[in-house]
């Protein structure tokens, strides 16, 4: 599954880039309004990837952060429901392997090749995930809601109507839109 978000955020993230190169494409309002916000706050000369890592380190999603080792993640959430195999990955020579919370609309990325030794690298959450960020958005929030929360974070080459990217792909937090409504959330790096 976190193969599958990694792929259509990667896409969608792929898409997005002609939208400069497609002057006749009609934005929504939100997206318009998040190209002049940025823009008016010089956020060209902004380090992305720098904010989007700093994001890594210090954001999390109610008690969930990025490097929880699985002892920790066991007595805040219990035991996984579904764990997949873990499988080594060439991109960045770790064991990765994934910890499904469905009832929870929750999936971690997890990484270290014994057990005990794993920890959170990407956290994704969809409804009926009520955990909330460090600035307080969740599934449900609206879009201005989180342009105003994460106005100084936001990275324009990545972000539109439908998803607004706080940092980088390469890190940093990722929310999804439908209906002007977040639908997702990622912390981690959806590209390497």
């Amino acid at each position: 599954m976190i193969r599958i978000l990694i792929l259509f955020i990667t896409v969608t993230f792929l898409a997005c880039g002609q939208r400069d190169s497609d002057k006749s494409n009609n934005h929504s309002l939100n997206s318009d309004s998040l190209i002049k916000h940025v823009s008016d706050n010089k956020s060209d000369s902004k380090d992305f990837e720098k904010i989007g890592f700093e994001l890594m380190r210090k954001e999390s999603l109610d008690k969930l952060k990025l490097g929880l080792n699985v002892n920790d993640l066991t007595k805040i959430l219990g035991e996984s429901i579904e764990k997949s195999k873990s499988e080594l990955w060439g991109a960045d020579g770790e064991y990765h392997q994934t910890f499904k919370y469905s009832g929870l609309g929750l999936e971690l990325d997890m990484i270290g090749e014994k057990e005990v030794d794993k920890i959170i690298n990407m956290i994704a959450v969809v409804s009926p995930c009520d955990y909330k960020t460090n600035k307080g958005i969740s599934i449900g929030s609206n879009y201005k809601e989180v342009e105003q929360a994460y106005k100084d974070y936001l990275n324009p080459d990545f972000s539109n109507s439908t998803s607004l990217v706080a940092g980088s792909i390469y890190g940093g937090l990722i929310f999804s839109f439908e209906n002007g409504k977040v639908k997702s959330i990622f912390l981690g790096a959806s590209a390497e």
